[in-house]
């Protein structure tokens, strides 16, 4: 969810991870899914791993972000 309230971990926040998700892209421009999945739970926790859906639906909305279908990856967009 978006809007956070007081109970919301900013760690484990979509618009957090989404920051994270945009930093990885500027380094590596296209990354598979899989690989973004496992670089997120490896370095935040099971719990960020349960946000990459909302975080990656919050940066195409925006259009921040493609999905690659042809390679199952995640491209950032200029």
């Amino acid at each position: 969810m978006l809007t956070p309230n007081k109970h919301t971990k900013v760690k484990f926040s979509a618009l957090y991870i989404s920051g994270i998700i945009l930093r990885y892209l500027q380094k590596e421009s296209v990354m598979k899914y899989d690989d973004l999945k496992e670089i997120l739970s490896s370095n935040l926790g099971l719990e960020a791993k349960a946000m990459l859906n909302e975080s990656l639906v919050f940066l195409y909305s925006i259009g921040k972000i493609e999905y690659l279908k042809n390679l199952d990856a995640i491209t950032i967009v200029n």
